[in-house]
């Protein structure tokens, strides 16, 4: 057939799972124990309290001290001002010592020494209360005694660090289970499952964040917008990006209408959207939440949530294929902020990662060498943590494939495997089998690279369906549930039933008048009657409800499928692609480049299957248009002053008849803008008609140069012409070549007219 502009390779990926963990825990909010709003407190200082009797001035004394020693920001006065609260209730209540109260001011004591910065006397002290209380077996105050003995460790991150902060929160937990203390109970479960998602422990995570949201609706609590969004980055890291977008928009509601400080958490929250965003392949959206994150990092003057979230959003204008924007971004970024050295986490260098990327994007690789030289010294590092080790021995894999370093690259290809084994991490391994397959093609061992690429998507596959059981087993756990909920209903109405016979049975013996009598069972029975309907109509009606469910999930799954097989589509164009950059023989390179578009028109369909309204029926008009604008920048049509007009009916068809349309229409265009015209270029019309009776005819025509006088269809033995006569016969249809002012080739085929929507009324035209 005809030649064509060699494909452009598309710009390697970016690697951003490490970054999305790690700004999570900038951003944990330690929940206080107390309930004491700025309301209240100048209630009590308008109020004069401090003036009331004893019981009164040590309970408003106590309040006020509690307030004051749990602000997030406090100015040298307020500090001042909880000084002076603690004192004053010690000093009372030595007038009348009460052990509780003591216990109170002690905690309140504590909290203020870590406000000043003085963290080892207020553990000291804690460490040196909590037995006390213990003994006292005063469950309320030992369980927000151990809560903020754990509020200690909340801007380290470390992992032994995380592991003694569980430790307490467990504490806390079993001594608020002696106490009616619900909303605690929920504090400890939000922030156990905090820490636990932090250590990819989601399985657990999700069981304490049910228990949390439990404990919270049984205390009527309403401030949960830190649980949403928890449980939207739970999602996440499921692969459910629907859903998790869903309770992140939840939680942003919550957040933004809640009078409570919330500001970090609405920072987090913008950075979670941001990051599934990305996923779903929306990376200006996810530039617009992880800058609203940025700006309020910046006026919070945290530098290393700077740092991660403009590192994020360098991630964003990767995937957009725009690395100079993300350097020049990156650069302003450094210049204006200055790098935190303080170690609250065990990874590091945001910097080196960031730049590694952009240089590898940029293909600048003695650039990108130093970055790769520290990251390779930070895995050396024996406390580092064993997801960030990861994250860098990808960078360095890649900087090694892209520079031609294969024993390089083949060591940290090894050495992460050996640690994606050790942590379990099945999702992480496809990526590493696919960094192996980049450098066996690189290196031209295709057969080892085939077999690394079959590993990676059986990996992605497995891992695909186990998180598609659990979300199948969750849906069944809630049928169930309705089921039973379903059955108690019924129990109950029977038992009403039963109570209302008995009711007629006594009122029937006690009646004397038969007429009466009469009149009474006959308003009983049309009673039953019409309640007997009411009932029926309503199993009807939940049958219906759970029939359609069902319907939708069989709906869904069936996009899923298309969704996949437009992937593995994508996987063959892209080995295609990697094979024709090694090829010399233009034949061959040509047959490659001629494969990748019929390999794209199938993928293409698919992807409009998954994406459409219905998975039945396939647009062709958009089809057509969205084909043609490929297939015209592939061979870059308008530089050529090719113009290609469409004039479609709004035809919906089957996909398994628009696939062999979307082959011929595929090779029929390309055979014209190939072939058809010379340097002053022409015009091509796809026209796409449908009859009254049931068929429709292809039509592709152009005013070139024509087929030579003695050119035979029937004889004519070219692959392209092949495919055509072939799927022309699958269609059942008419193929003809018609060569007056140009060539003409026209198929005309029947469709099914019993299919809904198969040919609207209204003409279409582009």
């Amino acid at each position: 057939m005809r030649k064509g502009s060699r494909a452009k390779m598309k710009p390697a990926g970016t690697i951003i799972k490490y970054k999305l963990l790690m700004l999570g825990v900038f951003f944990i909010m330690a929940a206080k124990a107390q309930e004491i709003t700025r309301r209240h407190v100048d209630s009590l200082l308008l109020q004069n309290s401090l003036s009331e009797p004893f019981a009164g001035r040590l309970s408003a004394t106590l309040d006020l001290a509690e307030f004051f020693s749990h602000l997030r920001h406090p100015t040298p006065t307020q500090l001042d001002s909880a000084s002076y609260f603690i004192n004053k209730a010690d000093q009372l209540n030595r007038t009348s010592p009460k052990t509780e109260t003591g216990f109170r001011i002690a905690l309140i004591r504590a909290a203020l020494f870590k406000l000043k910065g003085e963290p080892q006397r207020g553990q000291a002290l804690l460490q040196q209360t909590i037995p006390q209380i213990k003994q006292a077996q005063n469950w309320v105050l030992l369980g927000r005694a151990y809560f903020e003995l754990s509020d200690y460790y909340s801007q380290n991150f470390l992992q032994p660090t995380m592991v003694t902060r569980i430790n307490y929160l467990n504490q806390a937990v079993k001594a608020f289970e002696h106490t009616d203390k619900l909303v605690e109970l929920g504090r400890c479960y939000r922030l156990l499952a905090d820490l636990h998602h932090m250590m990819n422990n989601y399985a657990l995570a999700f069981i304490e964040v049910k228990k949390a949201f439990a404990y919270y609706k049984q205390a009527n609590y309403t401030e949960i917008q830190g649980l949403l969004a928890l449980q939207g980055r739970l999602y996440y890291m499921q692969g459910d990006y629907k859903t998790a977008i869903d309770y992140q928009f939840k939680a942003l509601k919550a957040a933004t209408e809640s009078h409570a400080d919330n500001i970090r958490l609405i920072c987090q929250i913008n950075n979670s959207l941001g990051y599934t965003y990305i996923k779903l392949g929306h990376y200006d959206r996810a530039i617009t939440y992880f800058s609203r994150a940025l700006q309020i990092a910046r006026n919070e003057k945290d530098n290393a949530s700077i740092y991660l979230l403009a590192g994020n959003i360098v991630d964003a204008y990767l995937h957009q294929n725009q690395p100079q924007k993300a350097r020049a971004f990156f650069a302003d970024v450094t210049q204006k902020t200055v790098y935190p050295k303080e170690k609250v986490y065990e990874g590091g260098d945001e910097i080196s990662q960031t730049y590694l990327k952009i240089y590898l994007a940029l293909k600048q690789y003695p650039e990108a060498k130093p970055y790769c030289d520290n990251l390779i010294a930070l895995t050396n590092n024996p406390n580092l943590n064993t997801y960030a080790r990861s994250t860098y021995y990808e960078l360095i894999i890649r900087f090694y494939t892209a520079t031609a370093q294969f024993a390089d690259a083949l060591k940290y290809l090894n050495l992460n495997k050996t640690l994606l084994h050790q942590i379990g991490n099945d999702h992480d391994l496809g990526t590493n089998e696919a960094l192996w397959f980049e450098l066996d093609t690189t290196r031209r061992q295709y057969q080892s690279a085939i077999q690394h690429l079959t590993t990676a998507n059986t990996i992605k596959d497995s891992v695909f369906s186990i998180i598609k059981s659990k979300q199948i087993e969750q849906l069944q756990i809630e049928y169930n549930t309705r089921q039973k909920e379903a059955q108690i209903t019924i129990l109950n109405q029977k038992s009403k039933l039963e109570r209302a016979d008995l009711r007629e049975a006594i009122m029937v013996k006690n009646l004397t008048i038969g007429a009466i009598f009469l009149l009474l069972v006959i308003a009983v029975l049309l009673y039953r009657q019409n309640l007997h309907k009411q009932k029926s109509n309503e199993v009807i009606t939940s049958k219906n409800i759970l029939l359609e469910d069902l319907l939708a999930q069989k709906e869904w799954l069936l996009k899923e499928v298309h969704h996949r097989v437009k992937n593995n589509l994508q996987i063959v164009m892209s080995i295609l692609n990697t094979q024709s950059a090694y090829l010399q023989n233009d034949v061959a390179l040509e047959a490659i480049r001629g494969s990748q578009h019929r390999v794209n028109a199938i993928a293409l369909l698919h992807q409009k299957l998954y994406s459409g309204a219905t998975v039945a029926l396939v647009s062709m008009p958009t089809y057509i248009g969205e084909l043609i604008d490929y297939l015209s920048d592939s061979f870059d049509a308008g530089t050529r002053r090719i113009k290609i007009r469409q004039s479609l009916d709004p035809v919906n068809i089957d996909a398994a008849i628009a696939v062999p349309i979307g082959l011929i229409l595929n090779e029929a265009v390309t055979n014209a803008i190939k072939y058809a015209f010379d340097a002053c270029g022409g015009e091509i019309l796809v026209s796409l008609s449908a009859l009254g009776d049931g068929n429709v005819i292809l039509k592709v025509a152009d005013n070139g140069r024509g087929l030579p006088p003695d050119f035979d269809f029937g004889e004519a033995t070219s692959l392209g012409m092949e495919m055509m006569k072939a799927l022309g016969k699958q269609l059942k249809g008419k193929f003809t070549i018609e060569t007056i002012h140009g060539v003409t080739i026209m198929i005309t085929f029947p469709i099914e007219q019993n299919v809904p929507g198969m040919v609207e009324d209204a003409a279409y035209r582009n």
